[in-house]
């Protein structure tokens, strides 16, 4: 009864001072603290009591080493910022998507190569950036490269989102990876995504679809219903994966 009461104390209140502090049945007030672990892993609990709230967190603050000051001080908001990964068109591309969507308070560049008023480093920088940018993004179109620099991310504990064009059509059934781009007037119906791949212009995933994850669907690609896109895979601008070549094509491809 008591950790049942603890949990949801736990999952009700936002600040982390109000944790484990409640009143009981008796009207005193309680605030319980970790004073270890026993040998096989299970949580030793200590409690102070007090006539009010403010009162026991003292006493919590006394015997844990936190002051009262501490606990009081109130949670600096953070602010939703974002590190894109590639300033190159794509990249371009996508800062213009993440402005639109009106969540961000601040965009920055990481490249390698370019530079600019909005480039703040290089991409293997962007650890230095983490604690000011909490969301990142890898605006580059080369399968391997994307895979790359998501996997670096990842290992840094960014947030990782989808950037999604406001134009797009998206079916209510279909099923987005994460870190997946998809840009104006694309088209994806009831069919799946993986994580991190990038939706072009005006690419059309029919219905019952899959698309592996790190796949590029170029600007005017199509997937054909129920086909299966395999990760890593590129489809062309204007392709059209999943269709049947005829015997006549593929002899005049291959000479």
């Amino acid at each position: 009864m008591y950790r049942k009461v603890l949990k949801n104390q736990e999952h009700r209140v936002s600040d982390k001072n109000e944790l484990y502090v409640y009143k009981r049945k008796d009207k005193r007030w309680e605030a319980r603290y970790i004073k270890g672990y026993t040998q096989d892993g299970k949580t030793l609990w200590g409690a102070v009591y007090g006539k009010t709230r403010g009162e026991v967190i003292k006493k919590r603050g006394e015997v844990t080493g936190q002051s009262e000051k501490e606990n009081n001080k109130p949670a600096t908001p953070t602010k939703l910022n974002l590190l894109i990964l590639g300033a190159g068109s794509h990249g371009q591309n996508i800062k213009e998507l993440a402005e639109s969507l009106r969540v961000f308070s601040k965009i920055s560049f990481l490249d390698d190569k370019a530079t600019g008023d909005d480039i703040i480093g290089k991409c293997r920088e962007a650890v230095k950036f983490r604690d000011e940018y909490i969301c990142a993004f890898v605006a580059i179109g080369d399968n391997k490269k994307r895979r790359k620099w998501t996997t670096f991310l990842k290992e840094k504990n960014f947030l990782i989102p989808n950037i999604i064009a406001h134009s797009a059509n998206i079916s209510p059934k279909a099923v987005i990876g994460e870190g997946v781009a998809i840009m104006p007037q694309s088209t994806v119906n009831e069919s799946e995504i993986g994580d991190f791949c990038i939706l072009a212009s005006n690419s059309l995933i029919n219905n019952g679809a899959k698309v592996g994850s790190f796949s590029h669907i170029d600007c005017g690609g199509i997937v054909l219903k129920k086909k299966k896109v395999p990760e890593n895979t590129w489809v062309k601008s204007g392709e059209i994966f999943g269709i049947k070549k005829s015997k006549e094509t593929v002899e005049t491809e291959e000479s």
